[in-house]
């Protein structure tokens, strides 16, 4: 009677000071660490970037942008500026951070990514820190110590006088005259000033009629096949299919393909072999490493939103990112394989029809301020 007398009052006393009894705190189930693991990223300001779009892009308060850098005003960033960003680990958004930092494989460089995002806008700015040289800056940038003199005259004179808080130009606009602005949807949308995509080395337009584009996909389009020609001088080219109309709108028989930000783009074969279209490839004809080549392009740009592929052939892409020292985690967050088709918060997605070619969706320009 003691001992049940004793027992009782213990558990009168647990919950008048709200103390659960330690064989109910043993068996109620803790939150998962893997759910709330959070990986810091670098995110790079650029052109109409305001705290408030960088928050609504990585879905983050905008308070906690300004605590995790120790910013005094909110409305005051500069183009060229970093900030920490703190996102899920495993999300798409970190593993496309880490593959760009590390080029998936260790001592692998990757600074030309960063020229390439940057030569798809319409204008680059570098703001000079303290310590900063020519060198440093081209190191830091990918664009070379040639192109800065290029576009900055002051540089051309004296190019070791620098002073912090110069602005230097990176790039600029390639598209002169033209706006290649995205409005709506990708599924609803138009497009302004639409810019054609040209003819170039390592493809081939299949129909000049509709490959109209934004600035930032077509800019990225044509750096990714100059750097797949770069790469592969003999190899076969590929065939870019349909991006919009260049006013945008429907486009038969696209559902998507309204806003010029999406493009259909074939896939290489083995054996060099150059189809004249899209053809349907499986593990016996489908060239994994010149494929991984140009999607991994796409994806270290950080410009990409979605990219659909048949899941059968991510397993290919899959395999020979590993073999080129990508991670599990890294590819968590890339791509759906091997986590079934239901796996949505990667970039590479399955979606039916997708086995004779890729497509693939930019993000919207920070200056496409009614892109959606």
């Amino acid at each position: 009677m003691k001992n049940l007398a004793r027992l009782l009052t213990i558990i009168l006393l647990g919950c008048l000071f709200s103390v659960s009894p330690f064989w109910l705190a043993e068996a109620t189930p803790q939150k998962s660490t893997a759910q709330t693991a959070k990986v810091t990223i670098t995110y790079v300001v650029k052109k109409g970037d305001s705290l408030d779009k960088i928050a609504k892009q990585y879905g983050v308060p905008v308070n906690d942008i300004v605590r995790w850098n120790n910013l005094s005003d909110a409305s005051r960033i500069q183009i060229g500026q970093k900030l920490k960003i703190r996102v899920p680990k495993g999300s798409a958004a970190a593993s496309a951070a880490s593959a760009a930092s590390t080029g998936g494989s260790s001592g692998t460089k990757s600074g030309g990514d960063t020229r390439a995002a940057a030569a798809a806008t319409q204008d680059m700015f570098y703001i000079v820190k303290k310590g900063d040289t020519l060198g440093k800056i081209a190191r830091k940038t990918g664009v070379s110590a040639e192109q800065l003199k290029k576009h900055n005259p002051d540089l051309r004179k004296n190019p070791d006088r620098l002073r912090v808080g110069q602005k230097l130009v990176l790039e600029v606009n390639r598209f002169s005259g033209q706006t290649g602005v995205s409005r709506g949807l990708a599924n609803n949308g138009s497009l302004v000033g639409g810019i054609q995509l040209p003819a170039g080395s390592g493809y081939i337009v299949r129909n000049p009629k509709r490959s109209y584009g934004t600035a930032l996909t077509v800019g990225i389009i044509m750096d990714a096949m100059a750097d797949y020609a770069r790469k592969y001088p003999k190899g076969p080219r590929y065939t870019v299919g349909d991006l919009s109309a260049e006013k945008g709108g429907r486009l038969v028989p696209h559902l998507s393909h309204q806003s010029g930000r999406d493009v259909d783009i074939s896939y290489i074969s083995k054996h060099n072999k150059e189809n004249a279209g899209f053809a349907r490839m499986n593990a016996s004809n489908f060239d994994a490493e010149k494929n991984w080549h140009l999607l991994e392009y796409f994806i270290k740009t950080g410009k990409v939103q979605y990219i659909f592929v048949d899941y059968d052939l991510q397993k290919l892409l899959y395999e020979q990112a590993k073999k080129q020292g990508y991670t599990d985690s890294q590819l968590k967050g890339i791509m759906q394989y091997p986590n079934g088709r239901k796996s949505y918060h990667a970039i590479i997605r399955h979606a039916k029809g997708h086995a004779d070619h890729s497509h693939v969706r930019f993000v919207c320009a920070g200056t496409d301020v009614n892109c959606h």
